[in-house]
This record gives C-alpha cells, sequence and structure tokens, in this order.
C-alpha cells in the first residue's frame, strides 16, 4: 500500500473528514485490521487564511507547506482545501515534484462530465466564489455555474466560521437546505468548501452532491492501492 500525504490543518474540522474517509475507504476494500497509511502536515492555518487574496504571498506560504510535506516522500498528495488550489496551480511548476497531487477542481469537473451535469450551484468560501477561480475551470469545461446572492454568500461566510470550529447547528443545515431548494432546477450542487459536507448531505439535499472531499479521498485511495 503506497503513502497518502495530506496537507490539512485547512481547517481542521474537515481535515478529521479526510483522515476518516481514507481509512474507511481502505478498510472497505481490504477488510480485516487494514488502515491507510496516511501522512498528516496539520498546519496553522492562520497566515494562509489571511493572505486570500494577495497571490504572491498565499502562494509562497503554500509552496513552503508543500515542500514540507514532499519532503517526508508520501506517495500522492491531497490539499485539504479548496480554495489553495487555485495557489497550488500557480506553483506547482516550481515544486519540481512528481508526487501526484488529487486536484479538488479537476475531479470535480471530470465527476461533472462523466455524469453529464451540464448546470451546478457551486456553494464555497466567500473568497472562493467571489474569486471565480473555482467556477472558472468549470466553465472551461463547458458547465454553467450558479453562485448565491452576495447577502447569501454573506449568511455563509458565518455558517463557515462556525464550521471551522466544528460547531455544526440545525439552523445552519436548515439554511442551506432551503439555500439548495431554491435551485432545484440545477443539475447538481458542488461542496466548494471542505467544511459543507459537516451541513450538507443527502438528507437536507434535493440535489445530487459533487463533494470534492469524497472525490480526493475516493482518487487517492484508487492510487494507493494500485500496483
Amino acid at each position: 500500500m503506497k503513502t497518502i500525504g495530506l496537507l490539512g490543518g485547512t481547517g481542521w474540522s474537515s481535515t478529521i473528514q479526510y483522515y476518516t474517509l481514507l481509512n474507511q475507504l481502505v478498510h472497505a476494500r481490504l477488510g480485516g485490521h487494514h488502515s491507510a497509511k496516511i501522512l498528516l502536515k496539520s498546519i496553522d492555518y492562520e497566515a494562509l487564511w489571511s493572505s486570500y487574496g494577495n497571490d504572491q504571498k498565499a502562494s509562497h506560504l503554500l509552496e513552503e507547506e508543500l515542500l514540507g510535506l514532499i519532503a517526508l516522500k508520501p506517495d500522492c498528495i491531497i490539499i485539504c482545501c479548496n480554495t489553495l488550489h487555485k495557489y497550488y496551480d500557480m506553483i506547482k511548476s516550481r515544486l519540481n515534484s512528481s508526487i501526484p497531487v488529487m486536484h479538488a477542481v479537476d475531479l470535480v469537473s471530470e465527476h461533472a462530465k462523466e455524469h453529464e451535469y451540464r448546470k451546478l450551484l457551486l456553494l464555497a468560501t466567500k473568497f472562493t466564489m467571489g474569486d471565480g477561480f473555482f467556477a472558472k475551470k468549470l466553465q472551461n469545461a463547458g458547465i454553467e455555474v450558479v453562485i448565491p446572492t452576495q447577502a447569501e454568500r454573506n449568511i455563509l461566510a458565518g455558517i463557515h466560521d462556525e464550521l471551522m470550529v466544528n460547531n455544526v447547528t440545525p439552523k445552519a443545515r436548515e439554511y442551506c437546505r432551503m439555500l439548495i431548494l431554491q435551485h432545484n432546477d440545477l443539475d447538481a450542487v458542488v461542496l466548494g468548501c471542505t467544511e459543507y459536507p459537516l451541513v450538507i448531505d443527502e438528507t437536507n439535499s434535493v440535489l445530487p452532491i459533487i463533494d470534492p472531499v469524497r472525490l480526493q479521498t475516493a482518487s487517492a485511495v484508487n492510487y494507493a492501492l494500485s500496483k
């Protein structure tokens, strides 16, 4: 079994989900007492979080953290934050690494095309929805992307702050349910923030869910168990 490297702590509440899913997937495939071989580099997220929008600073900080993980020689890498994929795309050529990275946005695009989804609701952090890098990648693949209004994004930002410290409330789940229900004519909803699976699942979404966390972990386990 190959070793999966995680760049986590971005935030820690969702990194827990990555760790859990990887082990569940490996156990489902191999049975017995098997678990995933994982290297977790959990960072202090504050510096990166506060640098969003400053592309030079954020990409430099991410580069430093990824080089530290690469030095530990995992066989593949998951970046446990959708927003950081913007900065990964900016610095990947400088890393001089052949270690495959399970790219969240690329996997979402592939999944959408595979299922012939043409129009998606993108729920993400306020920065990601406003910046447009996630939506642009999907649009380049011929997929129409709908994002919430500014007022809705402000409410989602408050929910995200709660989720970052693992505070999951019925009020947040209900708000997400109603928001998705307003877009029930779309093909699917993308959980473009790794914390959103904490409040959005099949029980409160009328739309099929595209969850990058599940796509990344499934891809990593497939790679880790390949010969």
